[in-house]
């Protein structure tokens, strides 16, 4: 993977790990995440938590058939009700890619969790 100004490059549809914090801000575990955006001019981007816990109200199933390239060690889902911005800066490592219709599914149901009708 490419070094850049900011850490490695992560690209929308990315999975890659990096230190997610809880949500009480009194540590973090590393965890890999679903990059939901490309890294902004900061080199800041909005990623999905990803969880090996199944059954979520709010989860997509991170199956093989989703996954382009790459690989994940343990069957997951992606948790759209997780949502935060990261410093490309903290990406340690790339496990792979998901199909853009994978990411597609994904963004609509982050958006409408929110309340917002994704855009066509």
């Amino acid at each position: 993977m490419q070094r850049m100004r900011f850490g490695m490059t992560c690209r929308r549809g990315d999975l890659v790990l990096v230190p997610f914090p809880f949500t009480d801000l009194s540590t973090e575990k590393r965890r890999p995440v679903l990059c939901l955006t490309d890294a902004d001019g900061f080199g800041d981007f909005l990623a999905a938590a990803v969880t090996t816990k199944g059954h979520h109200v709010h989860g997509c199933s991170l199956d093989v058939s989703v996954i382009a390239s790459g690989r994940l060690p343990s069957a997951s889902w992606v948790r759209v009700d997780r949502l935060i911005t990261l410093s490309q800066s903290l990406v340690s490592k790339t496990f792979g890619r998901v199909t853009p219709e994978f990411l597609a599914d994904v963004i609509a149901k982050a958006c409408e969790r929110v309340g917002v009708k994704p855009q066509a």
